[in-house]
């Protein structure tokens, strides 16, 4: 009997274990997905095929908001729409200049810590992912995060020309 109660105690914790490992990266799926989708768009290196394949996996309205940096309150309504626009195709040619750094054959994901998923593919290449609610926030490729460096370039371009965010729209354009 007490060898039953190991057993069924053991069995216990090895399933929780189980059920503990399959449930430390719930978002691992939406990191593969993405990773593939983004070596599919860096085989072609088309600026679209980038941005099809963030606006399926990421949260681009945040992504384009947080590039505002401080400058966020100054954006219209009326502007909005445009500037979404043009912050989305700024992602996709961006995306698409370094796409030989998306392309990340075999992901794996190495680690997953709160919101912030590393993952390495074949040659060893590390990409990491932020994601909330169900979408990705950011990706950092080479040491460079895609939001963050929107964020340094648009209120770089906004402090130049005196706060003016038309002057960003125009950059955009």
């Amino acid at each position: 009997m007490k060898i039953a109660s190991i057993g069924a105690v053991a069995l216990f914790l090895g399933l929780g274990a189980l059920s503990s490992a399959a449930q430390a990266c719930p978002n691992e799926g939406l990191v593969l997905s993405a990773g593939r989708a983004f070596t599919v768009a860096a085989k072609s290196g088309s600026p679209g095929a980038f941005l099809n394949a963030a606006s399926r996996h990421a949260d681009m309205r945040s992504i384009a908001l947080f590039a505002l940096g401080p400058h966020r309150k100054k954006l219209s309504k009326s502007q909005e729409g445009e500037y979404l626009r043009l912050a989305h195709t700024f992602m996709g040619r961006f995306m698409a200049k370094y796409a030989d750094r998306f392309r990340v054959d075999g992901l794996k994901v190495v680690s997953c810590s709160g919101g912030t998923i590393t993952a390495t593919a074949n040659g060893g290449r590390k990409l990491m992912f932020r994601v909330d609610g169900g979408r990705l926030k950011d990706v950092n490729v080479s040491s460079v995060w895609l939001a963050g460096q929107m964020r340094s370039t648009f209120v770089g371009v906004i402090n130049r020309n005196n706060g003016s965010i038309e002057a960003l729209m125009e950059y955009l354009r």
